[in-house]
């Protein structure tokens, strides 16, 4: 064999990592541009966000994840409305994959702090909390958010939460953009306050909205009414304080604009909702005791469970002609 023919078999060698250099400094070069297009987002976004009137306020902002994904690392971001709200984090990263930037998932780190009127000051955290917004060729958008294993207190009374794992889902219809869908599983919510300590062992809907653009209206209730908006419940069931129900139906609003409409209902162990209700304040506690009475009667005498809708009339739902909450007239 020639030096001639060495050489070019030499050259044929060294081919493929040639290939792979450009390959990768056409890589790198996309995650930059890819980096640069996110901190340009967060930098409009902030700016618009306090054009519209809500403070916002952040530490430094730098990319990271080179070669495997795209990360902006925001250090202490806070926002918040005047008067209103607040909601502050250690840090936020924004995880995207840099030749695909239709989806962002969001996810704070660290303890985080949340205070709204009313509420008080929450501060809490999550062994894994995300949300993600995305693109969707048929319904528009997805939002989504996963939470597992979160905690928190809060700084005036001691007051606690703790939820094992959260799944949320909502996004358009395919076929009505002003009719919101809502897919959500939760499991193992308990919380304490004044005393009084509740559980959710778990939690399933199905559900949608309609007539959703009527809301941003300046009479959203009237308006959202004489749309004939509705929220229709395709599936809930939940395990509460060791009460089992299962709803599904509709609800509107009537004239006054209070809540209205029949619930297919089953209910099991009655008494545990009624209490409940009672810890929460929607029922009085002699309201939420003769509750549990009535409605623990009514399942002994039908072997356990009781099938009977739940109805929302006249400012009150009641189950079989036992009220088991006062409704909130909606504005």
């Amino acid at each position: 064999m020639t030096d001639h023919s060495l050489r070019i078999s030499r050259r044929w060698l060294y081919a493929p990592f040639a290939l792979a250099a450009i390959i990768l400094a056409g890589y790198y070069l996309l995650w930059r541009v890819g980096a640069h297009e996110m901190k340009k987002a967060v930098d409009v976004w902030v700016v618009d966000q306090r054009a519209a009137g809500l403070e916002v306020f952040h530490g430094a902002v730098k990319a990271e994840g080179f070669p495997f994904f795209l990360r902006v690392h925001i250090e202490a971001p806070e926002i918040a409305m005047s008067g209103a709200w607040r909601w502050q984090a250690e840090t936020l990263f924004l995880d995207a994959l840099p030749y695909d930037l239709n989806r962002l998932i969001i996810s704070p780190g660290g303890e985080q702090m949340l205070s709204a009127d009313g509420f008080g000051e929450w501060r809490g955290a999550a062994a894994d909390l995300r949300a993600s917004i995305a693109n969707d060729k048929t319904r528009g958008w997805v939002f989504a958010v996963t939470a597992g294993n979160a905690t928190g207190r809060r700084k005036s009374d001691g007051a606690t939460y703790r939820l094992a794992s959260l799944v949320l889902d909502l996004a358009p219809a395919p076929d009505d953009p002003a009719v919101l869908t809502l897919n959500l599983a939760a499991n193992g919510v308990e919380g304490s306050a004044s005393g009084e300590t509740y559980a959710v062992a778990q939690l399933q809907t199905i559900m949608s909205l309609s007539a959703t653009d009527m809301l941003l209206t300046p009479t959203p209730a009237a308006s959202w009414r004489e749309a004939g908006g509705a929220l229709n419940i395709a599936h809930f069931f939940a395990d509460i304080e060791n009460t089992k129900i299962a709803i599904a139906g509709a609800l509107q609003l009537d004239q006054s604009h209070y809540p209205q409409g029949a619930l297919k209902t089953e209910l099991q162990s009655p008494a545990g909702l009624a209490n409940l209700l009672g810890k929460t304040g929607a029922l009085s506690p002699a309201e939420a005791s003769a509750a549990s009475a009535g409605l623990t009667l009514m399942a002994m005498t039908s072997g356990g469970k009781i099938t009977a809708p739940i109805e929302f009339k006249d400012g009150s739902a009641q189950i079989a002609g036992v009220k088991i909450a006062d409704l909130p007239k909606l504005e």
